[in-house]
């Protein structure tokens, strides 16, 4: 019979006993024995069925690495378990700390970009309104710039501007005309 088969029909605080010794034998034995119930403990609170095999790894791997403290453990499914417990929440905590960090920082960048990106569309629109301004016929652009930039009635533009209230309209109308067909074409905004 070899070892390995020796090792099967041991009881688990024996087993702990030759780990702490230094047993790799007794290790893969362990592993062998607590890997399922410990994956399927883990898959309990993980997303998925890699994350409870790395996280049983790591348990294992810490298990190796503390084998020297394990002689006051008096339950080792117990204690898995609880080194499972404790390995899982520190994942959470730290996913949790990332999750709201990236939360933070894309929450802060789509507001920064969205007021940058804004003010540049705003520009543009502004110097494309200003360009069309400039270019009407100048009682138009007189006429707009009154009733739209200062904000005056069309019965106050026709008398600074001895022009009738029709008059006004007329040149109102045929400018928002052409701005909403100049607008068509150099943006995305339909009118």
């Amino acid at each position: 019979m070899s070892k390995i088969n020796d090792l099967s029909e041991r009881h688990d605080i024996e087993l702990v006993e030759l780990l702490i010794g230094g047993s790799q034998e007794a290790f893969v034995e362990l592993y062998a024995r607590f890997r399922k119930r410990l994956m399927f403990f883990c898959k309990q609170y993980m997303r998925n069925d890699a994350d409870a095999e790395d996280t049983v790894h790591d348990i294992f791997l810490q298990l190796w690495e503390k084998r020297h403290f394990l002689g006051e453990v008096s339950s080792f499914s117990g204690y898995l378990k609880s080194m499972a417990k404790n390995h899982i929440m520190k994942k959470f905590r730290h996913l949790d700390v990332h999750s709201r960090f990236a939360k933070y920082m894309l929450l802060n960048e789509i507001d920064s970009t969205n007021e940058t990106e804004s003010a540049i569309i705003d520009n543009d629109y502004s110097k494309l309104l200003d360009e069309f301004i400039e270019n009407l016929p100048p009682k138009q652009k007189e006429v707009f710039r009154l009733s739209r930039i200062n904000g005056l009635t069309y019965k106050k533009i026709s008398e600074l501007l001895h022009i009738s209230i029709d008059t006004v309209q007329e040149h109102a109308s045929l400018t928002l005309k052409k701005m909403k067909k100049h607008l068509r074409q150099h943006t995305d905004i339909y009118y």
